[in-house]
């Protein structure tokens, strides 16, 4: 059970928190539900309705706005289950939606609207599965956010793991560094043990410089010393991150982390989150401007993830 101490699920709260009034625009009921860490809430500048972390997770009428293009599974998850929270989209990679909680709903989320299984039966599951798929080289956890797992669930899938020798890479994709990196912590003995028969990627998900902190720091140096290789992934959002001088101070600031930006992702068109979207067009003039203002090893790849394609694709290559 989740200590309240450090969490906050009610908007009025986490408002009255951050010394903002409930303002019309805000959704005090959405159907998404709200949640954050007060990791995460304490990084946010109090007063300030328009901070790039708080539009990230406050509830907004705009949710609300049915687009055409905007669907409920807009990269075509699942086309792609191969059994209850084991998807399969890329050659010799499966992902494994280990549990559906996070440790903050992100309102551009685009698993938002998806109905979620029971997860109880995925060991049993993973284990069958992958002794007849021995083409999967790497497996990705990913949710949900793999550490709001129970460390034992967490630890009974990993154990599944180091039985198949196929498996070369394990990869996590997780928000904890800047949401709750304690928790985190927590998990490193663990992690620790994976590295000896594989190798190790974490991809933390973060948008913004200001999502960054030396606990996040603290995080990242303990997962390099272990052997892990730090990548990022972030997502480009309207009134957020689409400034080339937000970009570019969030590539320098991971560096400094130890983590290497990996994907800029254009928006996944969930129903939903059409509010956060930024055009093609100033997507690219963003990435050149990252590309004349960064070494190419700052640059991420500019990416759109389009249902039932054989791999992510350029955002140039649509041009």
């Amino acid at each position: 059970m989740q200590n309240s101490s450090l969490y906050f699920n009610k908007i009025e709260d986490f408002l009255d928190f951050l010394e903002i009034p409930s303002l019309i625009h805000y959704d005090t009921s959405p159907n998404f539900s709200f949640f954050t860490t007060k990791h995460y809430a304490k990084k946010i500048q109090k007063g300030n309705p328009f901070d790039p972390l708080l539009l990230q997770i406050l509830p907004q009428k705009q949710e609300l706005e049915k687009h055409d293009q905007f669907i409920k599974d807009p990269v075509g998850d699942k086309a792609a289950v191969q059994k209850s929270g084991i998807l399969k989209k890329y050659k010799s990679r499966a992902l494994l939606l280990s549990t559906r909680a996070c440790s903050l709903n992100c309102r551009f989320c685009f698993r938002r609207n998806l109905e979620h299984e029971n997860y109880n039966e995925l060991s049993s599951q993973l284990d069958q599965w992958l002794a007849q798929n021995t083409d999967i080289e790497e497996l990705i956890f990913s949710g949900g956010d793999p550490f709001s797992l129970p460390t034992q669930s967490l630890k009974n899938l990993l154990d599944i793991c180091k039985k198949h020798t196929h498996l070369k890479i394990l990869r996590f994709h997780s928000r904890y560094p800047i949401t709750d990196p304690q928790k985190l912590q927590s998990f490193l003995p663990l992690l620790s043990t994976l590295l000896k028969n594989h190798q190790g990627v974490f991809v933390s998900h973060v948008n913004h410089a200001q999502e960054l902190d030396q606990a996040s720091f603290e995080i990242f140096k303990n997962l390099q010393s272990m052997g892990y290789t730090l990548l990022n992934q972030s997502v480009l959002l309207k009134g957020i991150n689409d400034q080339a001088n937000s970009l570019i101070e969030l590539s320098k600031k991971l560096f400094s982390q130890g983590v290497l930006p990996y994907y800029l992702h254009q928006l996944d068109k969930a129903e939903g989150t059409s509010h956060f979207e930024v055009s093609d067009e100033k997507a690219l003039q963003l990435h050149q401007k990252l590309m004349e203002a960064l070494p190419g090893y700052l640059v991420p790849k500019l990416v759109r993830e389009i249902a039932g394609e054989a791999h992510k694709t350029p955002l140039y290559s649509q041009i």
